[in-house]
């Protein structure tokens, strides 16, 4: 009889903390300290490096695909989130930094849409684009396309 009792009185203190939980959500009712633990998404936070550099352009607050040049505020007021240089993401291969690190020779320019028009300085193609510098040793005359680590293409 006693181990039935610790199960219903522990059923109850769940369901009780669920609907006090979802009461409090649907309200918007702030938790204190939840913040710190979890991010917006409601997974946890990992420690990141602070920012730096310049800000280049702001986005908006939810990390939906808005963004602007100058400091602005959602429909609902909240203010967009300014990006740094050092949070900027890039997709050009950067070669790991050496004590001895002595500068590539670039072989020639090639266009970014994969076409076969080459140049032996750097130019842009018809919509604008620079030309993608092919460094010694990159180019081995193989259809093959490279992607390096650690790209994400979401």
């Amino acid at each position: 009889m006693r181990r039935i009792s610790l199960w219903v009185f522990a059923l109850a203190a769940v369901l009780a903390a669920g609907i006090g939980g979802y009461w409090a959500g649907v309200r918007g009712l702030p938790v204190a300290g939840l913040r710190e633990w979890l991010d917006g998404e409601g997974t946890p936070v990992t420690a990141q490096p602070k920012a730096t550099g310049a800000i280049i352009y702001y986005q908006d607050p939810d990390g939906k695909p808005a963004y602007s040049t100058t400091p602005r505020q959602t429909r609902d007021g909240r203010a967009f989130r300014a990006v740094r240089a050092s949070e900027d993401v890039s997709f050009e291969e950067r070669p790991p930094a050496t004590a001895d690190a002595t500068p590539r020779r670039i072989l020639y320019y090639r266009n970014p849409m994969g076409l076969p028009d080459t140049s032996p300085t750097p130019k842009k193609d018809s919509m604008g684009m620079d030309y993608i510098p092919v460094y010694e040793g990159e180019d081995d005359g193989s259809p093959v396309v490279r992607v390096p680590l650690g790209v994400d293409f979401h």
